[in-house]
């Protein structure tokens, strides 16, 4: 397995780069215009809790789902093998549309593995779907709240590979104070908790109203949550003003944690295909910070269940940084090399909030190539290892 790392770069912080982001001229000034003004239709999401049982045992559930790890030289190859070995997409029908949910988070780094989903990963996924014959494939995002998603479309180049790889729309999502019509109010269970004044979170109409959504989130650490996998990936179907109020809690990941399971009541995935060929496992989610730290672990990962794959993708990272040499730590570097991945707030409050299984017993992993398969497997199961 090949490594990576990021050398420092003194001259970019995370500092410079929020500075950076509020002086550009694609329009990235933080709206602050109340999400209740537009009067978007509201929608109650039904709740459904479950306690949460996270033992590690071994012994497998009657009742499971499918979790693939695999490890190929050709990506169309890894990609196709880990959606079969997932499950696949036999519930797409033909004329159905489908909304592949990409990371689209920001333009500065362009088309960088790692931080964005990158233009050979969107083309794979999109093959794949098409050969399930639906009426549409819908690419689409929002981008940081700073930033304006037709610009990081742009920049990327996510907008042109899409299409050139066969999808039929890019919708770069504009922020709601531009088209108040595209977002819609829902009221998800536990709601109250962080939103209560606005009476719900805006989220992204075209997403919620798709027949089915692909999520494609990268393989990454966050400086404040821990890790940004399938569950954080949702974020970008958020509105700028929803996300506003979660972001004023850094030194809390467990209130950050509750509060994206909380939206994620909102979406249903189909399936969950997380890139992990290039890993940031220090300095996410920008990634292009002085705290940079990649490796090349070389995977691809897909599940149905959020909860169980942002579990194997924790357990991932993890493994990358016991072997790592991280030059600058960041905030959850603690968290990380000492929470056992089952236990970490994200996967926690995903339990807490029924977006997946309540633990590993409830998992068929199915590893293909994977040359670390029993370091990786340890560490799902049973924890941090030394």
């Amino acid at each position: 397995m090949s490594k990576k790392h990021r050398p420092a770069n003194s001259s970019v912080t995370r500092r410079r780069f929020l500075q950076a982001t509020s002086a550009t001229a694609v329009s990235m000034a933080c709206s602050s215009e109340d999400a209740t003004q537009s009067s978007p239709d509201t929608t109650v999401v039904p709740d459904s809790t479950v306690a949460a049982d996270v033992s590690p045992d071994r012994t497998r559930s009657e009742t499971s789902v499918d979790l693939a790890v695999v490890a190929r030289a050709e990506l169309n190859e890894a990609v196709a093998l880990a959606v079969e070995l997932a499950g696949g997409l036999d519930a797409i029908q033909p004329g159905q549309t489908v909304f592949i949910k990409p990371n689209a988070v920001h333009g500065f780094g362009g088309n960088a593995p790692g931080i964005v989903t990158t233009h050979d990963m969107l083309a794979a996924v999109i093959q794949v779907v098409k050969q399930a014959n639906p009426g549409s494939i819908v690419v689409g995002d929002r981008s940081a709240r700073f930033f304006e998603s037709d610009s990081v479309f742009e920049m990327t180049g996510l907008g042109a590979a899409a299409l050139k790889a066969g999808a039929d729309e890019v919708y770069a999502a504009p922020k709601p104070s531009a088209d108040p019509d595209a977002w819609v109010l829902v009221q998800p269970p536990a709601y109250e908790e962080t939103w209560s004044q606005a009476g719900g979170v805006l989220v992204m109409k075209r997403l919620i109203e798709a027949d089915h959504i692909i999520n494609l989130p990268s393989c990454k650490n966050h400086r404040w949550a821990g890790f940004s996998l399938a569950m954080k990936n949702f974020i970008g179907g958020v509105g700028d003003e929803s996300r506003d109020v979660m972001h004023y809690t850094e030194g809390d990941p467990d209130r950050l944690c509750r509060d994206i399971a909380i939206l994620n009541q909102s979406f249903s995935p189909l399936l969950n295909i997380l890139d992990a060929r290039v890993a940031l496992i220090n300095g996410g989610p920008e990634g292009i910070t002085d705290d940079a730290n990649t490796t090349e672990p070389g995977l691809i990962l897909a599940s149905s269940d959020r909860v169980a794959l942002d579990a194997m993708g924790a357990a991932l990272i993890q493994r990358e940084l016991n072997h790592a040499d991280i030059h600058k730590p960041d905030a959850v570097h603690g968290l990380m090399t000492t929470t056992a991945a089952w236990s970490l707030p994200q996967v926690v409050h995903g339990i807490e909030r029924s977006l997946g299984v309540v633990g590993p017993e409830h998992v068929a992993v199915q590893f293909d190539g994977v040359s670390v398969q029993q370091e990786l497997s340890d560490l799902f199961w049973a924890g941090i290892q030394s």
